[in-house]
């Protein structure tokens, strides 16, 4: 309980760059440390996007249930990251347009970052569409490339995502939220006042080995990177069996 209301009171010292809303990335995009990933089909992508966005495929950073590709998982997305133009000190915004699908993506991305060891990422409040609202100048059909490689190494962290059913540790399993929980229609973040309402069963038990579990990957990853994130649980878990 001690936990709980510390980090009521603490929240917003570490949660700013969990969420950006248009106005806070537009002011960021200055900044050579800014990397700007659009993670929603490439037709959508070529139809237009963000100026000075990457495109990036999902199935680049999807593991393979093939034992023998999902072996080799690790290094490359170690690779595409490089390839992405990351470094250490690199700033990624991530975005999608607004349906389940693509803003599921943008989720599964963030949590592929932060399970290699890369933490400064931030997913842009609303996606696309939140962007256009506001700066519907500032979008492109031009396809943009990185200019240089990166130097950030990846390394993989097993203990993030765990199979329930297979590990001896004493795990507290706790099913995810729905997304219209957390969500609005638009795909906006609920506040933080009814997030901490809503995910309350997870916050009481503060900082302790709780495991998440859902029904669809879109909630699962949201809810995950919410905790992560926004709420600084960094022993946070995901039941990788959900995913299957």
């Amino acid at each position: 309980m001690r936990y709980f209301i510390a980090l009521l009171f603490s929240l917003n010292l570490f949660a700013y760059d969990a969420f950006l809303k248009p106005n806070e990335l537009k002011n960021l995009l200055q900044s050579d440390a800014i990397i700007l990933l659009d993670v929603s089909s490439l037709s959508s992508y070529e139809n237009g996007h963000i100026r000075g966005a990457y495109h990036v495929s999902i199935s680049e950073f999807t593991k393979s249930q093939n034992p023998r590709l999902a072996a080799s998982f690790s290094k490359k997305v170690a690779t595409a990251m490089q390839n992405l133009g990351i470094n250490r000190d690199s700033h990624v915004v991530i975005y999608s347009r607004t349906n389940s699908d693509a803003y599921a993506n943008a989720f599964h991305l963030a949590f592929i970052f932060i399970q290699h060891g890369f933490e400064n990422v931030s997913v842009l409040d609303g996606g696309y569409l939140a962007w256009v609202f506001e700066n519907y100048n500032d979008v492109s059909s031009i396809k943009s490339k990185p200019l240089h490689k990166g130097n950030f190494e990846a390394i993989y962290n097993p203990k993030i995502s765990v199979e329930a059913s297979k590990t001896e540790d004493a795990l507290v399993l706790l099913p995810s939220k729905e997304v219209k929980e957390i969500f609005f229609d638009d795909f906006t973040l609920k506040s933080t006042e009814e997030l901490k309402e809503v995910l309350s069963s997870v916050l009481r038990h503060g900082d302790a080995d709780v495991t998440l579990y859902g029904v669809n990957s879109f909630s699962l990853y949201a809810n995950w990177y919410i905790l992560y994130k926004l709420f600084d649980l960094k022993n946070i878990k995901m039941d990788a069996e959900s995913l299957k």
